[in-house]
């Protein structure tokens, strides 16, 4: 199987994805789709770099798409933590301070009220605004895309070295079959790297539906945009 760049052209693959990527107003931005000449069909060697640029493109994709995810994680994990390390604090201390108060015949049963709902606060924030849960899902979407992408890799490493060094000569085009199955490698990751955000996104819409019904149960916020 032919058209493979080696570990070499993996790799600044890979590394022009992570440079390119970026994250602008909080928006997952695609690599563009290379364009394949019509000479593909009949030149070798049109052929044979379009289908690199093809599998360049949709490891570009998934590359993106990972950086962009870990990139959001630690975020989430920063704030997650925060939130719930705040939480834990004012609680404790909301206990603490009337017990500590009270010892000493003074009365604090009132900053250990101020300091629980300052803990709830911080509880009720982490839970309306998913901040735990979105770095979850980062986690759990960036580590599918980077195994479906290995996997996609070794495949296409593996009918490079089964094909073996004589088959597909430069000046012939390649077997149908063998176009096939790199096409059919490029579709199956670019399917992956769709079919797992757009998963993510229904359900950071459908957490975010169900915060916005329960705020406004509770009185009403304006919305929030992603």
């Amino acid at each position: 199987m032919a058209g493979h760049e080696g570990p070499a052209g993996t790799a600044q693959a890979a590394t022009a994805a992570r440079q390119g990527s970026t994250w602008r107003r909080g928006d997952l931005e695609a690599p563009p789709f290379p364009e394949v000449p019509q000479a593909a069909a009949a030149d070798p060697a049109v052929q044979r770099e379009t289908l690199a640029r093809l599998r360049a493109w949709a490891e570009q994709d998934a590359e993106a798409a990972i950086d962009w995810y870990l990139r959001d994680k630690r975020l989430k994990r920063v704030g997650s933590r925060l939130l719930q390390g705040f939480a834990i604090a004012f609680a404790v201390a909301g206990t603490a301070v009337p017990l500590g108060t009270a010892a000493y015949g003074g009365s604090g049963q009132g900053w250990g009220y101020v300091l629980l709902a300052v803990a709830a606060g911080c509880k009720a924030f982490d839970h309306f605004f998913g901040v735990s849960a979105a770095w979850m899902r980062d986690i759990t979407v960036a580590h599918a895309l980077r195994t479906e992408l290995n996997a996609v890799r070794l495949e296409w490493a593996a009918d490079v070295l089964r094909a073996g060094p004589r088959t597909d000569p430069p000046g012939l085009l390649l077997e149908p079959a063998d176009v096939e199955r790199q096409l059919a490698l490029v579709h199956r990751l670019a399917a992956a790297v769709r079919s797992h955000v757009d998963g993510e996104t229904a359900e950071w819409q459908a957490e975010f539906s169900s915060s916005t019904r329960q705020l406004q149960g509770q009185g009403g916020l304006p919305a929030a945009e992603r």
